[in-house]
C-alpha cells in the first residue's frame, strides 16, 4: 500500500460541468482498475451531451457499503435544470431508461466517469414548480449506479493530468 499524502494546491469544492454519452455511442472505453484511470471515445458521429444545471446545484453522493457479495459503490451525481420547456422534457424523455456513462468536472479540474460499459448509469427526473413566484421552476436530475470499484478518473487522449500531492 502506499501513503495518501498532503495536499499543496488550491482546493476549490463544487461540481460545475456534467456530460453523458449512450452506452452504445461509446467506441472504445478503456478502464484500469489499478490506477482508476479511464480512456473514453465516441463511436464516429456520436459525441458527449452537455447539461446545463443552475449555478452551484450539482451534488454528488457517494457510499461505500460492505454487502455479502463485496464492497459496493454506491453514486447519485443530482443536478438542477432551469424552467419546464419541451427541449428538455423530450431529452430527458430519450435518456429515460437508456444505459448512460456520466463524465462530470469539479472545480478543480478533476473529471470523473461514473458508469462502465458493464454497469452503466441510469436517470431519473422531477419536475418542480414550487407555488413561490421566487422558487425553483424547473428539473431535478437525478442520476444513479452501483459499481463493485470506485468511479473512474477520466484521463484525455493526450494522456494523464499531472498530480500536485507533496511528497516529503
Amino acid at each position: 500500500m502506499g501513503n495518501i499524502l498532503r495536499h499543496s494546491g488550491i482546493n476549490i469544492g463544487g461540481l460545475n460541468s456534467i456530460s453523458w454519452i449512450f452506452r452504445e455511442d461509446v467506441g472504445v472505453f478503456n478502464f484500469y482498475l489499478s490506477s482508476l484511470n479511464c480512456q473514453i471515445t465516441p463511436r464516429p458521429g456520436k459525441s458527449w451531451n452537455e447539461i446545463y444545471g443552475t449555478p452551484e446545484t450539482i451534488q454528488l453522493e457517494s457510499e461505500q457499503q460492505d454487502t455479502p457479495a463485496g464492497i459496493k459503490y454506491s453514486y447519485k451525481l443530482k443536478i438542477l435544470v432551469p424552467k419546464d420547456r419541451a427541449p428538455v422534457e423530450s431529452e430527458l424523455y430519450a435518456m429515460t431508461g437508456r444505459r448512460l456513462i456520466v463524465r462530470s468536472g469539479d472545480k478543480n479540474g478533476t473529471v470523473r466517469i461514473f458508469g462502465t460499459m458493464d454497469c452503466p448509469m441510469k436517470v431519473t427526473s422531477k419536475i418542480l414548480k414550487p407555488a413561490a413566484m421566487e422558487g425553483f421552476n424547473g428539473y431535478e436530475l437525478l442520476f444513479a449506479g452501483e459499481f463493485f470499484h470506485p468511479a473512474a478518473y477520466y484521463v484525455p487522449p493526450t494522456g494523464p493530468i499531472p498530480d500536485d500531492e507533496i511528497t516529503d
